[in-house]
């Protein structure tokens, strides 16, 4: 049976990953053109920490909102998937049905921790890293669809 930490965490954590990847690919392609990097990510993380806070019923952590280096972007996802390996899974499961609360611009809103998970931040992580992926890909760096997939189907297997 899949479980809330099931559909949340790793998930995350897979999209975090993904995201470091492409930004890596897109620094080596700027590098290699000469071009400045310091636009991009702080939506994903301040959003993954809600998650956390929210799924497990702990304390939030704050993530300014400002422009971040790429260097600190780095930074700042390394530590989100430190947060993100130190969720233990008791602490998520069982919760499905405690009802959180989720800001959407303006408008507050509740709903219980599953509907949470998957009607807000996993949908905008997504739509960050797709915004990301977009991006860079609008500026010449070289992505496919196998950078933007590998970190989620790093379990298959080829047949």
């Amino acid at each position: 049976m899949t479980s809330l930490y099931d559909v949340s965490i790793p998930v995350y954590t897979d999209i975090t990953k993904t995201t470091q990847s492409i930004l890596k690919k897109g620094e080596e392609h700027f590098k290699s053109q000469g071009k400045d990097t310091s636009e991009l990510v702080f939506i994903i993380v301040a959003t993954g920490r809600k998650l956390i806070e929210r799924v497990t019923g702990g304390s939030p952590v704050d993530t300014p909102m400002k422009e971040y280096s790429l260097s600190e972007c780095y930074e700042l996802l390394d530590t989100h998937l430190g947060e993100l390996a130190k969720v233990d899974r008791a602490s998520v499961d069982g919760r499905d049905k405690t009802e959180v609360p989720c800001k959407f611009g303006p408008e507050e809103f509740k709903a219980s921790a599953r509907d949470y998970v998957f009607g807000y931040p996993v949908p905008t992580a997504y739509f960050h890293l797709n915004m990301v992926y977009a991006l860079l890909r609008g500026q010449g760096v070289p992505l496919g669809k196998k950078d933007y997939m590998a970190e989620f189907m790093k379990t298959f297997t080829k047949a």
